[in-house]
């Protein structure tokens, strides 16, 4: 219990920090809708765009999370708070934890304000009866970003090019889940063109792909965290 209870304090921590700013949901939430805005004038509304919308809205949504996944650690990096969470007597994996769940919680409310307007610049096609598949989708999809890209955000953070590093490191790895995500996404926007029996064949393989993703990416964090920050 007290695991968690230290968890949940540092998830607090960084939510009364980013309500008090609201630099990083703001900076993701402002990159996302201007993304779909650009998609939306580059690529119209033509049939061959709905083909392409699911690729599009995880394009947005994962440079939006780079963005906000850079300053995961940069005010405690800066004002030597890292060095003090690491004094406290829990384990480093609470450390790990508590910045992935934030890092997933402010990726999800950026998501899902944007997830509307993509909806009105891409969706021809009412997708509201199986619109909990796409929500599962997006939360799979997030659990995987956030876990690994806290591990990354606490490699890159302590190097000179910290805002160049975490893309390198962070593009290679996300891929089996981006393409997971995508592919879900896409069955769920074309269901009415999609027979119900190769829907659910197709999305039950893509949505063990993204879960079997996550517990790996999980678990490499809470095993690994520790070195990286000490190192």
């Amino acid at each position: 219990m007290n695991y968690l209870r230290h968890v949940l304090i540092l998830v607090q921590k960084d939510i009364v920090a980013e309500l008090r700013t609201k630099e990083m949901l703001n900076s993701m939430l402002l990159f996302v809708l201007l993304t779909m805005v650009m998609f939306n004038f580059a690529f119209g509304s033509g049939p061959e765009t709905e083909t392409l919308s699911s690729g599009l809205l995880w394009i947005s949504f994962l440079f939006a999370a780079i963005l906000g996944l850079n300053r995961v650690f940069v005010h405690e990096k800066d004002e030597g708070c890292l060095d003090g969470l690491m004094l406290c007597s829990m384990d480093c994996s609470v450390i790990y934890f508590g910045k992935a769940i934030s890092s997933f919680l402010f990726l999800s409310v950026a998501e899902l304000i944007a997830l509307p307007v993509f909806t009105v610049f891409f969706v021809r096609e009412s997708f509201l009866s199986h619109l909990w598949i796409l929500i599962i989708v997006l939360m799979l999809g997030n659990v995987g970003i956030s876990a690994v890209g806290t591990l990354l955000s606490a490699i890159s953070i302590n190097t000179k090019a910290r805002d160049l590093m975490l893309p390198v490191l962070f593009l290679p790895v996300i891929v089996p889940i981006l393409v997971a995500a995508v592919k879900s996404t896409g069955l769920v926007l074309s269901f009415s063109s999609v027979g119900t029996q190769q829907f659910w064949t197709e999305i039950v393989i893509w949505l063990r792909t993204l879960v079997i993703y996550d517990i790996i990416f999980v678990l490499v964090g809470f095993l690994t965290f520790e070195y990286v920050v000490e190192e």
